[in-house]
């Protein structure tokens, strides 16, 4: 995987508000690659980044991390079904062409590290 594209996205999602989420599909877009490889990112890397505010397109993620992410949801107020264990996305999800200037500010400032870096 490569390094810059790891670090794009751990970014990316870095800039989420908080009680606001993202879905895999949409980081993806914003970056440039496909919703599998955001979430194998997510679950190789996101540890250390807000991983609940990132959710596949059905408002929920993967069943081993699901019950800390609802207690992180409800410590955000993020809007979700406790019942049914996923975010009621119409009501927190960013707009895409945010994220898509998130990303782009955030891509162009790895890259003009990565410049000056040479």
């Amino acid at each position: 995987m490569r390094e810059e594209l790891v670090e794009a996205v751990l970014r990316v999602v870095e800039e989420i508000p908080e009680g606001r989420v993202a879905t895999y599909g949409m980081i993806a877009r914003a970056v440039g690659t496909g919703p599998r490889v955001v979430g194998r990112i997510m679950h190789d890397w996101g540890g250390g980044v807000p991983w609940w505010r990132v959710v596949n397109v059905h408002g929920t993620f993967p069943t081993t991390v699901r019950g800390e992410g609802i207690l992180e949801w409800e410590r955000e107020g993020i809007p979700h079904d406790p019942t049914r264990g996923k975010v009621l996305i119409n009501n927190c999800v960013v707009e895409q062409e945010w994220l898509d200037g998130v990303a782009l500010s955030v891509i162009e400032k790895l890259q003009d590290g990565a410049e000056m870096s040479d």
